[in-house]
């Protein structure tokens, strides 16, 4: 009896787990402390985006010219800017377990039919046609938010685990010296976040994605 309470909790806390992975993330980030007064005493208009809304990669079919019918990966967004005019230059870098990196890439065909799968009355941005100006929206219900899509190609069917890394949310970065060099390197903020898709290389079902949690880093 114990025994079979348990399992019934733990297929509960799965269940419930799966369809939390499933269901569109709203982040409300702010700018930490230590780089709110770094900006004052450097004189820096340091921002970070006001709101990022994802929905967890989904995978699409496409026939690709020149290349054929490609599964391809997917991730739809939305940024909302509140305050000043920002100029929004993201990129997507999908990193699996392996170490691998996989840019974003632009496929009018594939950004059709995502659109239309998604919701075809929402024009949905490609990483290029996106960059721009953010307008702010405004409580009164002016809102200037952009929608866009993320797509990835190629993507090994055997990854387990994967990080999508996020740039353009935000313009804060740190110089690094090399001690040995004297080099310095640039590293900017990013939105990492993580997910797992515990299944196997040969049955690829979206479903099985889940969304672990993110972090923000500073990267190259």
């Amino acid at each position: 009896m114990k025994s079979s309470i348990l399992w019934s909790l733990a297929a509960w806390a799965a269940l419930s787990q799966q369809k939390a992975g499933t269901v569109e993330q709203v982040l409300k980030p702010e700018l930490t402390l230590i780089e709110r007064e770094e900006a004052k005493r450097l004189a820096l208009d340091t921002w970070i985006i006001d709101e990022f809304m994802f929905k967890p990669p989904r995978m699409i079919t496409v026939e690709v010219p020149g290349k054929g019918r490609r599964l391809l990966w997917y991730m739809v967004y939305r940024v909302t800017n509140k305050g000043k005019v920002r100029r929004f230059v993201p990129g997507f870098r999908l990193v699996d377990d392996k170490g691998k990196a996989y840019l974003d890439v632009v496929i009018p065909k594939a950004q059709r039919a995502i659109q239309s799968r998604e919701d075809p009355l929402r024009v949905l941005q490609s990483s290029v046609s996106v960059v721009g100006d953010l307008e702010p929206s405004t409580e009164e219900g002016d809102d200037k938010s952009v929608y866009g899509v993320a797509i990835w190609d190629g993507i090994d069917p055997a990854t387990d685990h994967f990080d999508i890394l996020i740039s353009g949310l935000s313009n804060a970065y740190k110089k690094l010296e090399d001690p040995a060099t004297g080099d310095v390197t640039t590293q900017r903020k990013m939105l990492q976040l993580k997910f797992a898709r515990p299944g196997d290389e040969f049955n690829l079902n979206e479903r099985e994605i889940r969304y672990l949690g993110h972090e923000w880093i500073y990267a190259k």
